[in-house]
């Protein structure tokens, strides 16, 4: 039996998520639903190219320096994939149970910029979506929304949706976004300008945070 299921871990708007063993390694299944409200070929149509979507990116970063899920088994008919368990406790649990360590914020803004250095977006960068494990490095999970891009708008509104979590979550973290975008700045001073995968060009971490800058006021302009 490849699969032991061991029970739900969540249960989502697109997707269950159950833990397990894969062939005995640790896993976790993520089974994409069928939404009903949904005309059956359109839901078909647009599930599939979510779970495209999703191994693409997990592939695209593979080697990148991230901890990501390994995809261990795909289901295209049935819209199934067995990744590996990545270790790590969610942050929004790290952070309702109150932290020491405030450069906690700059490693995650770190783990993001070499995720968009490559040319991905997340999608949906909440904190329940970023695992912390102590001494270690952030991880990343729950690509279901992400997609390949160049464009700074989308890298931009990436920040922007870890920073409406933080302000609605965790606001007495006060700063803590700063430290974000501190941590997002500091690779490009290190590494350098990124290119995407066919060399063509990415916007520098201050092109994205700019951007930032600029969304927020839109925000504030239609609020």
């Amino acid at each position: 039996m490849l699969w032991k299921d061991e029970g739900r871990i969540h249960l989502g708007a697109e997707a269950e998520v159950r833990a397990g063993f894969w062939l005995g390694i640790p896993a976790v299944k993520k089974i994409r639903m069928k939404r009903t409200w949904r005309h059956p070929d359109l839901d078909h149509l647009l599930t599939r190219r979510r779970l495209d979507a999703e191994c693409r990116s997990l592939r695209r970063l593979v080697g990148c320096g991230i901890r990501i899920p390994s995809i261990l088994q795909l289901d295209r008919n049935t819209f199934t994939m067995v990744m590996s368990k990545v270790d790590g406790e969610p942050l929004i649990d790290v952070l309702r149970a109150g932290i020491s360590d405030d450069e906690i914020f700059s490693e995650v803004g770190r783990v993001i910029r070499i995720m968009h250095r490559v040319g991905i977006v997340h999608g949906d960068l909440s904190t329940n979506n970023i695992l912390w494990q102590h001494g270690g490095t952030p991880a990343l999970v729950d690509l279901g929304l992400s997609r390949v891009s160049t464009e700074v708008e989308q890298f931009g509104i990436d920040l922007h949706v870890l920073e409406e979590i933080l302000s609605a979550s965790h606001p007495e973290y006060d700063g803590a976004m700063t430290m974000v975008e501190s941590g997002y700045l500091s690779l490009d001073i290190d590494e350098g300008p990124a290119e995407d995968s066919s060399g063509g060009p990415l916007p520098s971490a201050a092109q994205v945070i700019k951007r930032l800058q600029d969304i927020r006021t839109r925000v504030r302009y239609h609020g």
